[in-house]
Protein backbone atom coordinates (compact mmCIF):
# COMPACT_ATOMS: atom_id res chain seq x y z
CA UNK A 1 0.00 0.00 0.00
CA UNK A 2 1.86 3.30 -0.99
CA UNK A 3 2.81 5.99 1.44
CA UNK A 4 -0.20 8.51 1.17
CA UNK A 5 -2.95 6.13 1.04
CA UNK A 6 -1.74 4.43 4.26
CA UNK A 7 -1.49 7.73 5.53
CA UNK A 8 -5.35 8.44 4.69
CA UNK A 9 -6.34 5.27 5.76
CA UNK A 10 -4.75 5.78 9.55
CA UNK A 11 -6.01 9.27 9.84
CA UNK A 12 -9.41 7.89 8.74
CA UNK A 13 -9.46 5.47 11.91
CA UNK A 14 -8.68 9.00 14.16
CA UNK A 15 -11.95 10.34 12.90
CA UNK A 16 -13.87 6.66 13.76
CA UNK A 17 -12.53 6.62 16.90
CA UNK A 18 -13.75 10.08 17.72
CA UNK A 19 -16.81 9.76 16.91
CA UNK A 20 -18.07 6.22 17.07
CA UNK A 21 -18.25 6.21 21.35
CA UNK A 22 -20.12 9.80 20.74
CA UNK A 23 -23.08 7.36 18.76
CA UNK A 24 -22.42 4.64 21.12
CA UNK A 25 -23.25 6.89 23.68
CA UNK A 26 -26.46 8.77 22.50
CA UNK A 27 -28.15 4.79 21.93
CA UNK A 28 -27.48 3.63 25.63
CA UNK A 29 -28.09 7.21 27.64
CA UNK A 30 -31.78 5.84 28.69
CA UNK A 31 -29.76 2.80 30.14
CA UNK A 32 -27.23 5.10 31.51
CA UNK A 33 -29.57 7.36 33.04
CA UNK A 34 -31.51 4.92 35.20
CA UNK A 35 -28.13 3.03 36.10
CA UNK A 36 -27.51 6.48 38.32
CA UNK A 37 -30.93 7.30 38.42
CA UNK A 38 -30.76 10.67 37.33
CA UNK A 39 -33.70 12.81 36.82
CA UNK A 40 -34.29 15.36 34.10
CA UNK A 41 -32.39 18.34 35.82
CA UNK A 42 -29.79 16.10 36.96
CA UNK A 43 -29.15 14.70 33.33
CA UNK A 44 -29.13 18.54 32.04
CA UNK A 45 -26.44 18.67 34.56
CA UNK A 46 -24.49 16.14 33.76
CA UNK A 47 -24.68 17.24 30.07
CA UNK A 48 -23.61 21.27 31.18
CA UNK A 49 -20.64 20.58 33.66
CA UNK A 50 -18.40 18.98 30.82
CA UNK A 51 -17.94 22.35 29.25
CA UNK A 52 -15.28 23.05 31.94
CA UNK A 53 -13.37 19.82 30.51
CA UNK A 54 -13.96 21.38 27.14
CA UNK A 55 -12.69 25.06 28.50
CA UNK A 56 -9.47 22.87 30.06
CA UNK A 57 -9.24 20.93 26.39
CA UNK A 58 -9.29 24.01 24.33
CA UNK A 59 -6.47 26.11 26.67
CA UNK A 60 -4.22 22.49 26.75
CA UNK A 61 -4.05 22.51 22.86
CA UNK A 62 -3.97 26.14 22.44
CA UNK A 63 -0.26 25.52 24.24
CA UNK A 64 0.35 22.56 22.59
CA UNK A 65 -0.46 23.23 18.77
CA UNK A 66 2.74 23.51 17.43
CA UNK A 67 5.16 22.34 20.18
CA UNK A 68 4.09 18.86 20.39
CA UNK A 69 4.13 15.95 17.05
CA UNK A 70 1.04 15.72 16.45
CA UNK A 71 1.18 11.88 15.93
CA UNK A 72 1.97 11.85 19.12
CA UNK A 73 -1.32 14.04 20.69
CA UNK A 74 -3.48 12.22 18.53
CA UNK A 75 -2.68 9.09 19.27
CA UNK A 76 -2.98 9.63 22.85
CA UNK A 77 -5.60 11.54 22.72
CA UNK A 78 -7.33 8.38 20.57
CA UNK A 79 -6.03 6.44 23.37
CA UNK A 80 -7.48 8.17 25.97
CA UNK A 81 -10.58 8.40 24.66
CA UNK A 82 -10.86 4.66 24.16
CA UNK A 83 -9.69 4.20 27.61
CA UNK A 84 -12.08 6.87 28.88
CA UNK A 85 -15.72 5.62 27.88
CA UNK A 86 -16.00 2.26 29.17
CA UNK A 87 -15.38 3.71 32.71
CA UNK A 88 -18.10 5.77 32.05
CA UNK A 89 -20.69 3.57 31.20
CA UNK A 90 -19.93 1.53 33.76
CA UNK A 91 -20.72 4.32 36.54
CA UNK A 92 -22.67 3.62 39.45
CA UNK A 93 -23.21 7.02 40.24
CA UNK A 94 -24.18 11.00 39.41
CA UNK A 95 -20.77 12.35 40.34
CA UNK A 96 -18.84 9.23 38.38
CA UNK A 97 -20.70 9.83 35.08
CA UNK A 98 -20.27 14.02 35.72
CA UNK A 99 -16.57 13.25 35.95
CA UNK A 100 -16.23 10.87 33.38
CA UNK A 101 -18.58 13.26 30.44
CA UNK A 102 -15.70 15.73 31.73
CA UNK A 103 -12.20 13.60 30.99
CA UNK A 104 -13.61 12.56 28.13
CA UNK A 105 -14.78 16.31 26.79
CA UNK A 106 -11.37 17.66 27.59
CA UNK A 107 -9.18 14.92 26.02
CA UNK A 108 -11.08 14.57 22.94
CA UNK A 109 -11.19 18.33 22.39
CA UNK A 110 -7.13 17.78 22.58
CA UNK A 111 -7.26 15.05 19.98
CA UNK A 112 -9.52 17.25 18.05
CA UNK A 113 -6.47 19.48 17.64
CA UNK A 114 -3.85 16.96 15.90
CA UNK A 115 -6.32 14.66 13.90
CA UNK A 116 -7.43 17.97 12.15
CA UNK A 117 -3.58 19.48 11.19
CA UNK A 118 -2.87 15.26 9.84
CA UNK A 119 -5.52 15.59 7.96
CA UNK A 120 -4.36 18.29 6.60
CA UNK A 121 -0.76 17.41 5.82
CA UNK A 122 -2.74 14.12 4.14
CA UNK A 123 -4.71 16.51 2.08
CA UNK A 124 -1.31 18.18 1.03
CA UNK A 125 0.64 15.21 -0.17
CA UNK A 126 -2.78 13.72 -2.71
CA UNK A 127 -2.44 17.71 -3.73
CA UNK A 128 -6.59 18.02 -3.84
CA UNK A 129 -9.18 18.24 -1.01
CA UNK A 130 -10.11 15.72 0.82
CA UNK A 131 -11.02 17.40 4.57
CA UNK A 132 -15.17 16.34 3.00
CA UNK A 133 -14.18 12.80 3.05
CA UNK A 134 -12.64 13.08 6.28
CA UNK A 135 -15.79 14.52 7.84
CA UNK A 136 -17.63 11.86 6.23
CA UNK A 137 -15.71 9.58 7.60
CA UNK A 138 -16.36 10.91 11.10
CA UNK A 139 -20.49 11.17 10.78
CA UNK A 140 -20.23 7.20 9.31
CA UNK A 141 -18.57 6.69 12.94
CA UNK A 142 -20.87 8.57 14.64
CA UNK A 143 -23.83 6.50 12.68
CA UNK A 144 -21.95 3.52 13.20
CA UNK A 145 -21.93 3.65 17.04
CA UNK A 146 -25.56 4.72 17.42
CA UNK A 147 -26.36 1.24 15.43
CA UNK A 148 -23.93 -0.45 17.38
CA UNK A 149 -25.59 1.02 20.65
CA UNK A 150 -29.21 0.15 19.54
CA UNK A 151 -28.18 -3.31 18.65
CA UNK A 152 -26.07 -3.66 21.96
CA UNK A 153 -29.54 -2.47 23.98
CA UNK A 154 -31.69 -4.76 21.95
CA UNK A 155 -28.90 -7.53 22.65
CA UNK A 156 -29.43 -7.03 26.30
CA UNK A 157 -25.93 -6.27 26.49
CA UNK A 158 -24.46 -4.13 29.13
CA UNK A 159 -23.38 -0.61 27.72
CA UNK A 160 -19.67 -1.03 29.46
CA UNK A 161 -19.32 -4.81 27.89
CA UNK A 162 -20.20 -2.92 24.21
CA UNK A 163 -17.85 0.20 25.08
CA UNK A 164 -14.99 -2.00 26.28
CA UNK A 165 -15.43 -4.07 22.91
CA UNK A 166 -15.68 -1.26 20.77
CA UNK A 167 -12.51 0.09 22.25
CA UNK A 168 -10.63 -2.92 22.25
CA UNK A 169 -11.46 -3.65 18.52
CA UNK A 170 -10.73 0.24 17.60
CA UNK A 171 -7.72 0.25 19.93
CA UNK A 172 -5.92 -2.61 17.92
CA UNK A 173 -6.39 -1.01 14.65
CA UNK A 174 -4.70 2.34 16.44
CA UNK A 175 -1.84 0.07 17.48
CA UNK A 176 -1.70 -1.32 14.22
CA UNK A 177 -1.79 2.25 11.85
CA UNK A 178 -0.15 4.53 14.18
CA UNK A 179 3.02 4.31 12.33
CA UNK A 180 1.29 5.27 9.15
CA UNK A 181 0.24 8.81 10.27
CA UNK A 182 2.22 11.78 8.53
CA UNK A 183 4.78 14.28 10.19
CA UNK A 184 3.62 17.77 10.03
CA UNK A 185 5.43 20.30 8.46
CA UNK A 186 7.68 22.18 10.83
CA UNK A 187 7.18 26.03 11.17
CA UNK A 188 4.56 27.90 12.67
CA UNK A 189 4.21 31.35 15.65
CA UNK A 190 5.27 29.19 18.47
CA UNK A 191 3.59 31.62 20.48
CA UNK A 192 -0.28 31.67 20.52
CA UNK A 193 -0.62 35.69 20.87
CA UNK A 194 1.20 35.12 17.58
CA UNK A 195 -1.80 33.07 15.90
CA UNK A 196 -4.20 36.18 16.35
CA UNK A 197 -3.74 37.99 13.06
CA UNK A 198 -6.06 39.76 10.24
CA UNK A 199 -5.91 36.91 8.17
CA UNK A 200 -6.92 34.79 11.00
CA UNK A 201 -9.40 36.23 12.98
CA UNK A 202 -12.44 36.30 9.42
CA UNK A 203 -11.67 32.60 9.76
CA UNK A 204 -12.24 32.18 13.83
CA UNK A 205 -15.61 34.32 13.44
CA UNK A 206 -16.79 32.22 10.80
CA UNK A 207 -15.64 28.89 12.89
CA UNK A 208 -17.85 30.34 15.45
CA UNK A 209 -20.83 30.98 13.48
CA UNK A 210 -20.44 27.35 12.15
CA UNK A 211 -19.71 26.23 15.83
CA UNK A 212 -23.37 28.02 16.19
CA UNK A 213 -25.16 27.02 13.02
CA UNK A 214 -24.33 23.07 13.55
CA UNK A 215 -25.38 22.90 17.45
CA UNK A 216 -28.40 24.97 16.97
CA UNK A 217 -29.30 22.35 14.86
CA UNK A 218 -28.63 19.55 17.02
CA UNK A 219 -30.45 20.67 19.86
CA UNK A 220 -33.63 22.57 18.30
CA UNK A 221 -34.44 20.28 15.17
CA UNK A 222 -36.36 17.61 17.40
CA UNK A 223 -37.92 20.55 19.67
CA UNK A 224 -39.32 22.44 16.48
CA UNK A 225 -40.27 19.12 14.69
CA UNK A 226 -41.85 17.38 17.56
CA UNK A 227 -43.17 20.53 20.14
CA UNK A 228 -43.66 23.50 17.99
CA UNK A 229 -45.28 21.89 14.94
CA UNK A 230 -46.92 18.95 17.03
CA UNK A 231 -45.59 16.30 14.93
CA UNK A 232 -45.06 14.25 18.03
CA UNK A 233 -41.40 12.75 19.41
CA UNK A 234 -41.56 9.78 16.78
CA UNK A 235 -41.34 12.63 14.18
CA UNK A 236 -38.67 14.45 15.93
CA UNK A 237 -36.53 11.82 16.07
CA UNK A 238 -37.08 10.98 12.73
CA UNK A 239 -36.25 14.53 11.20
CA UNK A 240 -32.92 14.45 13.57
CA UNK A 241 -31.94 11.02 11.99
CA UNK A 242 -32.77 12.06 8.26
CA UNK A 243 -30.62 15.53 8.32
CA UNK A 244 -27.66 13.90 10.10
CA UNK A 245 -27.53 11.52 7.25
CA UNK A 246 -27.85 13.91 4.24
CA UNK A 247 -25.39 16.05 6.33
CA UNK A 248 -23.34 12.72 5.96
CA UNK A 249 -24.20 11.65 2.57
CA UNK A 250 -23.56 15.04 1.58
CA UNK A 251 -19.82 15.11 2.47
CA UNK A 252 -18.85 12.53 0.29
CA UNK A 253 -19.56 15.05 -2.57
CA UNK A 254 -17.70 18.26 -1.27
CA UNK A 255 -14.67 17.28 -2.55
CA UNK A 256 -15.38 17.37 -5.90
CA UNK A 257 -17.28 20.48 -5.50
CA UNK A 258 -14.48 22.15 -3.97
CA UNK A 259 -12.21 21.21 -6.54
CA UNK A 260 -14.74 22.55 -9.35
CA UNK A 261 -15.70 25.93 -7.70
CA UNK A 262 -12.80 26.97 -5.50
CA UNK A 263 -12.85 27.15 -1.69
CA UNK A 264 -14.54 30.70 -1.54
CA UNK A 265 -16.90 29.96 -4.16
CA UNK A 266 -18.17 27.02 -2.52
CA UNK A 267 -18.71 28.14 0.68
CA UNK A 268 -21.20 31.22 -0.87
CA UNK A 269 -22.85 28.87 -2.92
CA UNK A 270 -23.11 26.18 -0.20
CA UNK A 271 -24.39 28.96 2.65
CA UNK A 272 -26.57 30.60 0.61
CA UNK A 273 -28.68 27.61 -0.15
CA UNK A 274 -28.83 26.50 3.34
CA UNK A 275 -29.86 29.79 4.33
CA UNK A 276 -32.44 30.42 1.65
CA UNK A 277 -34.07 26.44 1.90
CA UNK A 278 -33.91 26.66 5.68
CA UNK A 279 -35.47 30.23 5.72
CA UNK A 280 -38.10 29.10 3.42
CA UNK A 281 -39.07 26.16 5.22
CA UNK A 282 -39.54 28.38 8.33
CA UNK A 283 -41.75 30.25 6.60
CA UNK A 284 -44.06 27.53 5.13
CA UNK A 285 -44.47 26.20 9.44
CA UNK A 286 -45.77 22.64 8.23
CA UNK A 287 -43.94 19.45 9.95
CA UNK A 288 -43.36 18.20 6.63
CA UNK A 289 -41.62 21.82 5.64
CA UNK A 290 -39.62 21.57 8.93
CA UNK A 291 -38.49 18.56 8.17
CA UNK A 292 -37.27 19.63 5.23
CA UNK A 293 -35.58 22.46 6.40
CA UNK A 294 -33.39 20.81 8.59
CA UNK A 295 -32.04 18.76 5.63
CA UNK A 296 -30.97 21.84 3.44
CA UNK A 297 -29.75 23.12 6.32
CA UNK A 298 -27.61 19.84 6.62
CA UNK A 299 -26.73 19.78 3.29
CA UNK A 300 -25.80 23.26 2.56
CA UNK A 301 -23.39 23.30 5.72
CA UNK A 302 -21.52 20.00 5.00
CA UNK A 303 -19.35 21.62 2.99
CA UNK A 304 -18.49 24.78 5.22
CA UNK A 305 -16.05 22.62 8.27
CA UNK A 306 -13.80 21.29 5.51
CA UNK A 307 -13.22 24.08 3.82
CA UNK A 308 -12.67 25.88 7.34
CA UNK A 309 -10.13 23.52 8.38
CA UNK A 310 -8.01 23.94 4.87
CA UNK A 311 -7.45 27.77 4.89
CA UNK A 312 -6.97 27.34 8.73
CA UNK A 313 -3.81 24.86 7.07
CA UNK A 314 -2.89 27.43 4.35
CA UNK A 315 -2.05 30.37 7.05
CA UNK A 316 0.90 32.57 6.74
CA UNK A 317 3.03 31.89 9.70
CA UNK A 318 1.04 28.98 11.35
CA UNK A 319 1.51 25.53 11.26
CA UNK A 320 -1.50 23.44 10.45
CA UNK A 321 -1.94 22.61 14.17
CA UNK A 322 -1.76 26.04 15.38
CA UNK A 323 -4.61 27.13 12.30
CA UNK A 324 -6.74 24.24 13.27
CA UNK A 325 -6.80 25.55 16.91
CA UNK A 326 -7.51 29.04 15.80
CA UNK A 327 -10.96 27.10 14.50
CA UNK A 328 -11.59 25.05 17.46
CA UNK A 329 -11.50 28.45 19.27
CA UNK A 330 -13.94 29.67 17.48
CA UNK A 331 -16.40 26.94 17.43
CA UNK A 332 -16.44 26.05 21.22
CA UNK A 333 -17.88 29.21 22.35
CA UNK A 334 -20.52 29.31 19.22
CA UNK A 335 -21.70 25.69 20.29
CA UNK A 336 -21.17 25.16 23.69
CA UNK A 337 -22.33 29.09 24.77
CA UNK A 338 -24.33 30.99 22.11
CA UNK A 339 -26.74 28.15 20.72
CA UNK A 340 -28.01 27.12 23.81
CA UNK A 341 -28.27 30.39 25.09
CA UNK A 342 -29.14 32.40 22.26
CA UNK A 343 -31.60 30.58 20.92
CA UNK A 344 -33.32 29.46 24.51
CA UNK A 345 -33.35 33.16 25.44
CA UNK A 346 -34.90 34.62 21.88
CA UNK A 347 -37.43 31.65 21.82
CA UNK A 348 -39.10 32.94 25.83
CA UNK A 349 -40.48 35.91 24.47
CA UNK A 350 -40.88 35.09 20.32
CA UNK A 351 -41.03 31.50 19.99
CA UNK A 352 -38.85 29.06 18.84
CA UNK A 353 -39.89 29.34 15.19
CA UNK A 354 -38.86 32.99 15.39
CA UNK A 355 -35.64 31.88 17.16
CA UNK A 356 -34.64 29.97 14.57
CA UNK A 357 -34.52 32.55 12.01
CA UNK A 358 -31.07 33.63 13.92
CA UNK A 359 -29.59 30.61 12.38
CA UNK A 360 -30.41 31.82 8.95
CA UNK A 361 -28.46 35.53 9.86
CA UNK A 362 -25.59 33.51 10.84
CA UNK A 363 -25.53 31.09 7.54
CA UNK A 364 -25.38 34.49 5.72
CA UNK A 365 -23.16 36.16 7.76
CA UNK A 366 -21.14 33.16 6.69
CA UNK A 367 -21.53 33.99 3.35
CA UNK A 368 -20.49 37.24 3.96
CA UNK A 369 -17.55 36.86 5.68
CA UNK A 370 -16.21 34.00 3.45
CA UNK A 371 -15.27 36.61 0.91
CA UNK A 372 -12.57 37.97 3.71
CA UNK A 373 -10.82 34.25 3.80
CA UNK A 374 -7.53 34.27 1.34
CA UNK A 375 -4.94 31.45 2.23
CA UNK A 376 -1.47 32.33 1.93
CA UNK A 377 0.56 31.78 -0.89
CA UNK A 378 -1.22 29.32 -4.32
CA UNK A 379 -4.14 29.57 -4.91
CA UNK A 380 -6.16 26.88 -2.46
CA UNK A 381 -8.59 24.80 -4.55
Amino acid sequence: MPAPVRARVAVSLLYVIMSMPIGGWAARVPEIRRQVGADDALWGLANTVPSIGNLAGLCAIVLLAGRVSNRLLGVAGAALVLLTVPPLAASGSFAAVVLGLTTWALVSLVMAVPMGALALEVQRRYGRPLMGGFDACFGAGTLAGGLTGTLAAALDVRPWAQFALTSALLGLCLAATARWLPHEAGGGAGRPRGRFTRRVLPLTAMAFLSGYVSEAAVLWNAVYVSDTMGAGPVAGGVAYTVATTAGTVTLLAVDRVTARLGIVRMVRACTLFAAGGFGLCLLLGTPMAAVAGFVLLAVGMAGVNPALYTLAGHQEGLSPSEGVSMVELGQLPGASIAAPALIGALSGPAGLRLALTSIVVAVLLLGVLAGRLRPAGDRVW
